[in-house]
């Protein structure tokens, strides 16, 4: 059986662009989630997502255009187990009325995990702090990890 973790575009982006919070413990988890073993998982928004932040930092003169088109690269060159599909959207949909978030973006990576049974982890305390009570499953990057 696998064991899946989900991690949202906030913690890919800390391993790779400068000047993030969060790239010791972001790092820590690559590396923790490759020696056990576990299959990384997301939805299809991540692909959108981390384009999206790859050019927004260019524009901003925070990165270069190569390394822009290298964060996508080398994002998009993991192996990770990609999902989409009709029902996960309307429970993404769901969770984000249920937990009263403004949008379904983040509720997207939620439902992913509740879907496959794992954890999602994220560098987005408020996100966090709005459903862990209800979702204990879902991790902030920032919460004490053995570094």
């Amino acid at each position: 059986m696998t064991s899946f973790v989900i991690a949202d575009c906030s913690i890919y982006l800390a391993t790779f662009l400068p000047n993030e919070t969060f790239v010791q413990q972001a790092e820590y988890l690559f590396t923790h989630w490759r020696r056990q073993t576990f299959e990384l998982a997301a939805p299809i928004l991540l692909r959108y997502e981390i384009a999206s932040t790859a050019r927004k930092n260019v524009f901003r003169n925070r990165i270069s255009t190569q390394q822009g088109h290298n964060l996508i690269r080398t994002v998009l060159g993991r192996r990770i187990r990609w999902f989409s599909s009709g029902m996960l959207v309307r429970r993404a949909y769901e969770l984000a009325g249920n937990h009263n978030l403004p949008t379904a973006y983040d509720a997207q990576y939620l439902a992913v995990a509740e879907y496959l049974g794992c954890e999602f982890w994220t560098a987005d305390e408020k996100l966090v702090n709005s459903v862990s009570a209800q979702l204990p499953w879902v991790k902030w990057v920032g919460g004490g990890l053995p570094l």
